[in-house]
């Protein structure tokens, strides 16, 4: 059931309610497999609503809904620690093709990112372990005919790369209805002995198997490779009558080659590959954005080591020096059980900056999160020449896929120039923080200190809480600045402050102000004494510019919050000269201690205040605080007796 939330949000849809893409994701996927669209959001999203539309997004092209339970063909997990939610479309056909929209809800205008899916059919499958190329027979070739004579037809050919000594996986796809069935790779035309194995059967010492029902692909990894084992291969899967099966071919190298005939290759030449074309990623000290190249560009082709198969996009990742940073890269379906590392310059032995088959280093950390298919490696403790260009690799036989990534740093403060602010003590001020014209729908937020790195966690204000305590944000879109209100002012709201506007393709902007508090206080401060039931009397002097003022006496810790005493009858204020004021309160009882302020002119008036503070002691108190004065005194003429006494005999 919907709820009438969602009700009200679809029926906006009709009145063009979206704001701007947020991007372009790319999305490649295979008939009668499942697809995976990874949809990332910023940071203060993360309770909001999700969902994925198509076309309009109009009621009936809403498929599902963070709020809702997963359906059959649809299947939804937010990941709010990453801040990227996962739709899953299952058994993909053809017609699902098409643009989607990734969903945020918020008041007003949602925001969302485009998607483009295109589904290709079953026979174009790439192994994402091997190299694998499928090629389509029909009609069946030659070569084909030599099928054993119970296998119902070829289902395509696979060529599979290895290195002599190393291992290799061969991934063979099968359609759906297949998954309990028994699949098995088996060698030459498949005769009782050529079974090499079965998934009905354990591992064995030099071939294993692993069926992965959910996708629909079981994989046979064949360990310690040797050059006889290279030539034909079938994958299998039984059924009544004749079985499916799809050709395999298994080349092994020598180990000594790998480099070598990696460089022998052009990236351009090598097969295109299938992934998300654009994928952000943001944190709360950086914000990641990889973009899609394709074809690969000249400058990224000579730059790449010769070792590496292609390059997936190019990853912007923008810092703070002394901060740390995180660098997400996101690889393909079949690559989880695989060796991930960072590396930078050529990418020589020596260049590699971290493993995830090692232990974590000082400065770099490195994880992989196999459920998003993402592995992410923080850098701590930048320095400014810690920028430059790096490779996030993918360890696998034959060339590494490798995505660029370009990090830039910038120092942890702002800024050159300072705007300075003055403001009185229980006054307000308002800070006017001026912003760009392509600016005007971005996130605003104020924040104390000078570190633009934690400027956001720490914001005070933002524009999406524009009122909190005696802080207030208003956007003037027109006037292209937001302008912030701090009332009630105290000494402590002195120093700097940030401006920021949040930017979604580099590091937010900001603008610094100071802020000087001037204190409200005084014409005189005077510290009185009383006895309780004796009366006490002080002046309060003003400037003479307010001697025709109202006179005015309070008692409370702060002038603008206190309480009148003029109605109390002990309390008389007579005006004692041109600029003083006299006050006498008669009849002093122990609740008439504390602070006062007395004043002659306008509320409003800064420093015509007069501070008092006012401690009543009783009688016997009193006595006790005279008793050191009195000893003092009967000291001072016993010395001056014995002193008489003394020059007297001389």
């Amino acid at each position: 059931m919907w709820s009438v939330q969602n009700l009200l949000l679809l029926l906006c849809t009709t009145l063009n309610w979206m704001r701007s893409s947020e991007g372009l994701i790319h999305v490649f996927g295979y008939e009668g497999r499942d697809v995976r669209v990874y949809c990332p959001y910023s940071q203060g999203y993360e309770t909001h609503q999700k969902y994925l539309c198509k076309n309009l997004c109009g009621y009936w092209d809403y498929l599902i809904t963070s709020s809702e339970k997963n359906k059959t063909k649809y299947s939804i997990y937010d990941d709010e620690k990453t801040k990227v939610f996962t739709v899953i479309i299952s058994d993909v056909r053809v017609d699902d093709a098409g643009k989607y929209w990734c969903g945020v809800t918020i008041l007003g205008k949602d925001l969302y990112t485009e998607v483009k899916l295109e589904v290709q059919p079953v026979y174009q499958h790439q192994s994402s372990t091997v190299r694998t190329i499928i090629a389509a027979t029909s009609p069946v070739s030659e070569d084909l005919t030599e099928a054993p004579s119970w296998v119902s037809s070829t289902a395509g050919l696979i060529h599979v790369f290895g290195y002599e000594g190393r291992d290799v996986r061969i991934s063979c796809p099968y359609s759906q209805g297949y998954e309990d069935h028994v699949k098995y790779l088996c060698k030459n035309r498949c005769g009782y002995s050529d079974y090499l194995i079965k998934s009905s059967e354990k591992n064995k010492t030099k071939y294993s198997i692993y069926d992965d029902e959910r996708t629909r692909v079981f994989t046979v990894i064949i360990s310690e490779l040797r050059f006889d084992d290279a030539g034909k291969y079938w994958c299998g899967v039984t059924v009544l009558g004749r079985d499916l099966y799809t050709e395999v071919k298994l080349e092994v190298q020598p180990e000594k080659e790998e480099h070598n005939a990696g460089r022998e290759k052009k990236l351009e030449d090598l097969p295109a590959h299938s992934t998300t074309a654009v994928y952000q990623h943001q944190n709360s000290t950086m914000r990641t954005i990889i973009a899609a190249t394709s074809p690969v560009s000249e400058e990224l082709t000579e730059a790449a080591p010769s070792w590496v198969s292609s390059v997936e996009g190019l990853i912007h990742v923008f810092g703070y020096e002394g901060r740390d940073v995180r660098i997400s890269c996101p690889y393909d379906r079949g690559f989880e059980d695989h060796e991930k590392y960072l590396c930078n310059n050529d990418c020589g032995y020596s260049d590699v900056l971290v493993r995830t088959t090692q232990k974590t280093k000082t400065r770099y950390f490195i994880h992989d999160d196999k459920t998003r298919r993402v592995f992410t490696v923080t850098i701590s403790d930048l320095h400014l020449k810690d920028a430059g260009k790096y490779l996030c690799g993918v360890t696998r036989l034959g060339k590494d896929p490798f995505t660029e990534v370009k990090l830039e740093l910038k120092p942890d403060r702002c800024c050159n120039t300072l705007n300075k602010i003055h403001g009185d003590e229980e006054g307000s001020v308002s800070i006017s923080c001026p912003y760009e014209p392509q600016c005007q729908n971005n996130f605003k937020f104020f924040c104390r200190g000078n570190h633009p790195s934690t400027c956001l966690q720490q914001a005070v204000i933002t524009s999406k809480n524009r009122q909190r305590g005696r802080f207030r944000l208003m956007d003037d879109r027109k006037s292209r600045k937001f302008v912030v209100t701090i009332s009630n002012l105290t000494l402590n709201d002195s120093g700097l402050y940030l401006c920021g506007v949040q930017r979604n393709s580099s590091l937010d902007v900001f603008s610094a102000v100071q802020l000087e508090v001037k204190e409200r206080c005084c014409v005189k401060t005077i510290n009185i004494r009383g006895v309780v039931g004796k009366p006490v009397t002080f002046q309060c002097r003003y400037p003479p510019q307010h001697n025709n003022g109202t006179m005015l006496l309070c008692k409370g810790d702060l002038a603008n919050n206190c309480k009148d005493m003029m109605d109390q009858s002990r309390f008389t204020l007579t005006n004692a000269s041109p600029n003083s004021l006299s006050v006498t309160i008669t009849k002093l009882e122990a609740g008439d201690g504390g602070t006062y302020w007395c004043r002659s002119g306008p509320e409003s008036s800064v420093g015509n205040y007069t501070h008092i503070h006012l401690s009543v002691a009783d009688e016997a108190h009193h006595a006790l605080l005279a008793l050191p004065a009195v000893l003092l005194l009967l000291v001072i003429i016993v010395l001056v007796l014995v002193y008489k006494k003394k020059y007297h005999k001389k």
